[in-house]
């Protein structure tokens, strides 16, 4: 009778395992293409931009991907793997691979000559070198040379931009005032490339030669000007804001800028915002920054929203502190501020030296660094910041400094669908190459020594079972 229990027992637990076992994988194939990001700063998670851009396909778009078979696979696989995931969020882009050795024709009709990527939507395309995608010198070398280097990926912002391309005829202009010691396209190569991939071209634009500003403005742009604008310069400026048209005003460092900034001050009082000619001052403890630069807090905008919820921080320094003054017509939301510990130091000179402490020719804190201002329809009409620095080529891609810029300037222009976070560049990678005794290792303990231990303890399971 006991020898018949444990029999049934037995089988009881074996279909009871095997009905658990089936409903496991039915509820795992459930999931579909559920995946989570283990990674340090989720760098394997696809951008905000990206997931917009992709998910905002709505004509069918064709990823065809040339490689070589000498390149090396992990490049290959870095492409493809990252063009398969904007396929699973949207089905409408294809990603089709071709070897460059066995479609000679296909790839001449392209213009093909080396590992590319060929986004096809209609009768536009757009080419994307594979090894453009990749910052190692040794893009170009062997499987098992690549194996020995380290990399790093941007493919996902040249992707995107490619599809951004695609998507859009639109294009905005953008004129960066100089003549004022303001910071010019090469100070912000970075800002200026980022903004041609969203189909924002930046040029450069002189008022005392040109004598106006063009038709096709979309945005102006000044820049941390050190000197002050003219008064022909300032009326132009205000004929041309007050037609509707926008601007983006960052001011820069002058010690002398309470006596010389005369039309600049002007300029920004239109707005109702003041300029109080003192440099604000963090002093709390920070182990990583020095009191002139400032983590400032975001204020709700639509701006600085996805930002703050990524915890993606604006750094700033030498920065102006700001304030406004209520104006009939406008509304002024603020972007960035400092804390209530914060002062502003009037002192300029004394900065140059290296030397700030609060006295009581100072002003008392909080300050804002940066507004947006909208007319009474809510439609944006200027940006106004009190810092420039953080947008040079060395500090811009630090945290949301980018991200924040650019945002500021497709919120003026209108294209609020790049309100957003664009991709980052991923962390560098180093490949690892196994030897010949590591690899053996690996493979008898995965293929031989952990089986067997499974299987030791099922004996022994079984040997106990019996005994009782």
């Amino acid at each position: 009778m006991s020898k018949w229990i444990t029999r049934t027992n037995a089988i009881v637990v074996s279909v009871a395992a095997i009905g658990i076992f089936i409903v496991l994988t039915l509820f795992l194939n459930s999931l579909g293409n559920f995946q989570t990001d283990l990674t340090q700063n989720k760098q394997n998670t696809l951008s905000d931009q990206t997931i917009n851009t992709v998910k905002s396909i709505n004509e069918p778009v064709e990823a065809m991907v040339f490689m070589n078979s000498q390149d090396a696979q992990v490049y290959t696989r870095e492409v493809t793997d990252l063009l398969d995931e904007y396929h699973k969020l949207n089905s409408k882009l294809e990603v089709k691979q071709y070897d460059l050795l066995q479609n000679p024709e296909l790839a001449r009709q392209y213009g093909v000559t080396e590992s590319t990527v060929v986004l096809k939507q209609g009768e536009r395309t757009k080419s994307i070198l594979v090894y453009n995608m990749f910052s190692s010198s040794d893009a170009d070398s062997t499987d098992s040379e690549a194996a020995s280097t380290s990399y790093q990926f941007t493919g996902e912002q040249q992707l995107t931009s490619g599809l951004l391309s695609l998507s859009s005829d639109k294009t905005y202009k953008a004129y960066l005032l100089n003549g004022h010691n303001e910071f010019n396209t090469s100070t912000l190569s970075v800002l200026a490339g980022q903004l041609k991939e969203e189909n924002i071209d930046v040029s450069e634009l002189s008022l005392a030669q040109e004598g106006s500003i063009p038709d096709d403005a979309s945005v102006l742009m000044i820049v941390a000007p050190q000197t002050d604008l003219s008064a022909a310069e300032t009326k132009v400026i205000r004929q041309y804001v007050d037609k509707g048209g926008k601007l983006f005003l960052s001011l820069g460092f002058n010690e002398k800028a309470k006596t010389d900034w005369t039309n600049i001050d002007s300029l920004m009082s239109t707005y109702g915002i003041t300029d109080t000619h003192a440099v604000a001052v963090e002093p709390k403890g920070q182990s990583l920054y020095d009191p002139l630069t400032i983590v400032p807090e975001y204020g709700n905008h639509e701006i600085t929203t996805k930002l703050a919820n990524s915890n993606l921080y604006t750094i700033m320094s030498l920065s102006i502190a700001l304030k406004q003054e209520a104006k009939d017509g406008l509304t002024v939301t603020p972007l960035l501020s400092t804390s209530s510990e914060s002062y502003g130091e009037t002192n300029l000179s004394g900065l140059l030296e290296s030397s700030t402490q609060k006295d009581a020719n100072d002003l008392t804190g909080p300050f804002d660094l940066g507004f947006a201002v909208g007319g009474s329809d809510s439609k944006p009409k200027a940006i106004v910041l009190g810092g420039s620095t953080f947008m040079m080529d060395q500090s811009i891609q630090q945290q949301g400094n980018l991200d924040f810029v650019v945002n500021s300037i497709n919120y003026l222009i209108g294209n609020d669908s790049q309100v957003t976070i664009r991709p980052k560049v991923e962390d560098q990678y180093q490949t690892a190459t196994l030897t010949l005794p590591q690899a053996r290792i690996i493979l008898i303990s995965t293929v031989i020594v952990f089986p067997l231990l499974f299987v030791a303890a099922g004996i022994f399971l079984w040997w106990r079972r019996r005994r009782a």
